[in-house]
């Protein structure tokens, strides 16, 4: 499943990170590498997620969110 559909509260792991290059190098500077756990702290319809990503706090767009994948 998508990183952009898990709940509020959501404990996942990631598992694999879809995208092009340069996505998938942002999205690995911002921690999220397969393997790494991440809670949703909070996720509004339209805007961007709130992530706690290796005890800190990631702000994500939903298009990127979109290409993370996770258990």
């Amino acid at each position: 499943m998508g990183l952009n559909e898990v709940a509020d509260g959501g404990k996942v792991v990631i598992t694999r990170i879809d995208g092009g290059r340069n996505a998938r190098k942002k999205l690995m500077d911002l921690g999220m590498i397969p393997g790494v756990p991440v809670t949703i702290i909070r996720r509004a319809d339209r805007n961007p997620m709130l992530l706690s990503v290796m005890g800190r706090q990631v702000v994500l767009g939903r298009g990127m969110a979109e290409k993370v994948f996770v258990r």
